[in-house]
């Protein structure tokens, strides 16, 4: 009788896959032909900054700016480390393979929806196709929308095309890296490049950067169904979800920074609603928000965008789904919406990962803020307390936002590890662990003793 071979656990392949890229990665932003030095760079640094590529978030080590310290080489290899961690290791892989081979087994596409987080195995191949192309359209189209930009204001052509491919890439994946120079898109703070720029070029080069960061993160799902059904009716409900969170999202965010943040204007306003949904660019110092700003900036990073999609976060359909339990409870009702009603198994599963995610940055939160007990913030111009400072880095880190009130750099060896495994457990999800530590995927009893349920007193 032959043994039956045992699986690989598949959530343990993306784990795995997330890891490999960024030692290899990491590696190869440490050799001296990724530095404009031509040394060997810092080991801690090059896997801090491979890990911010992979895990798309934008938490920057390079303190002269990317543009100066690493060469071509290495930019495209940081470019790279975007793309995979963007379109996710296994869809990237899952397209080559069905490219060769259209018809595949029931185990096989099995595997894949796991790994590109999809339930429709059935269709898997059709699926990866379609996020390879429409991932490429964007970046292409992105990479169209600079050229009027970058060719007229770079040091040269080549330099233009460049940068507007990097940019475009970035922004779609919601990165947040630039080739600009370390202060981001904010103006008057000594970035040649976005102050040689004239307001028209400013102002369309944020906007295309906007209009890319919120593709990137609306869900490639969310995409495919517009296109398909092209009527909101018929939309399916995680369609509708996504859509109204994210635009719920964007005009709160709009209207609370515009309100808290008195110098504002709306454009940056609307900037900063856009950026902390995981992109990474900003257009002013976060170190001038004010607290309330900088507390609804976390929120926001920590909401992230949609499921299936490029941003970060615990995503807008765990906060919607809390959020309406939470009101249907309160009105003493099933959990419905959308004529549709919801089961127990996923208001504990969004609760769940909550409270994980929750957990999971305070825990980080205490490690750093300890480890930076003796660094004075006032020798590197950063205003904001440490504690403030930290929680901003921590949920950024978490969320893969990637903007940061300029701590980044400055941080200690052991934050630095601290936050680079924060933010590998943020981009694989702590759902994927909890699958990995359990034998079932959904919150079913197996047990067979059967006990009497009792209530008891909370709150």
């Amino acid at each position: 009788m032959k043994k039956r071979k045992k699986q690989i656990n598949p959530y343990l392949l993306v784990i795995l896959s997330f890891a490999i890229i960024i030692s290899i990665g990491g590696f190869l932003l440490m050799m001296p032909f990724s530095r404009t030095d031509g040394k060997f760079g810092d080991f801690i640094d090059s896997f801090f900054a491979a890990t911010s590529a992979t895990c798309v978030t934008g938490l920057n080590v390079f303190k002269k700016g990317i543009d100066n310290e690493l060469t071509f080489v290495g930019q495209l290899i940081l470019m790279i480390l975007i793309q995979i961690g963007g379109l996710g290791f296994f869809t990237i892989f899952g397209f080559i393979v069905t490219l060769f081979k259209s018809k595949l087994q029931f185990k096989d596409r099995y595997f894949l929806s796991i790994m590109v987080n999809s339930e429709d195995f059935a269709e898997i191949v059709f699926f990866i196709r379609k996020i390879i192309l429409i991932s490429f359209s964007f970046e292409l189209f992105g990479f169209l929308l600079g050229l009027p930009v970058f060719l007229q204001y770079s040091e040269s052509i080549p330099k233009g095309l460049w940068s507007s491919l990097f940019t475009s890439i970035s922004a779609y994946n919601n990165a947040g890296f630039d080739i600009f120079g370390n202060t981001s898109l904010v103006r008057g703070v000594g970035n040649a490049f976005i102050d040689s720029l004239p307001n028209w070029a400013y102002y369309y080069l944020c906007s295309y950067i906007m209009f890319l960061i919120v593709s990137g993160g609306i869900s490639f799902l969310v995409i495919i169904d517009i296109f398909t059904k092209r009527n909101f009716k018929q939309l399916r409900v995680f369609s509708k979800i996504s859509l109204l969170m994210t635009g719920v999202l964007l005009v709160a965010g709009f209207l609370v920074f515009f309100i808290t943040e008195g110098c504002f204007s709306p454009f940056h306003a609307l900037f900063q609603s856009v950026t902390c949904r995981t992109s990474g660019f900003s257009t002013i110092k976060q170190d001038d928000l004010s607290l309330a700003g900088k507390m609804f900036s976390c929120f926001l990073m920590f909401t992230g965008g949609n499921p299936l999609g490029t941003a970060g976060g615990v995503k807008t359909t765990t906060v919607y789904i809390i959020v309406l339990a939470i009101t249907c409870y309160i009105a003493g009702r099933k959990v419905t919406s959308f004529h549709r009603r919801y089961s127990s198994d996923i208001v504990v599963k969004a609760m769940s990962l909550v409270l994980t995610a929750l957990a999971t940055i305070f825990i980080c939160f205490i490690i750093v803020y300890t480890l930076e007990k003796d660094l004075d913030l006032a020798a590197i111009n950063i205003s904001s307390s440490k504690s403030i400072s930290i929680m901003y880095e921590v949920f950024s880190g978490f969320s893969t936002a990637g903007v940061s009130v300029g701590l980044t750099p400055y941080l200690s060896i052991g934050s630095k590890i601290t936050i680079a495994i924060l933010m590998f457990v943020g981009r694989v999800g702590p759902i994927t662990f909890f699958h990995l530590l359990g034998n079932k995927t959904r919150f079913k009893d197996q047990s067979k003793t059967h006990y009497v349920e009792e209530d008891f007193l909370i709150g």
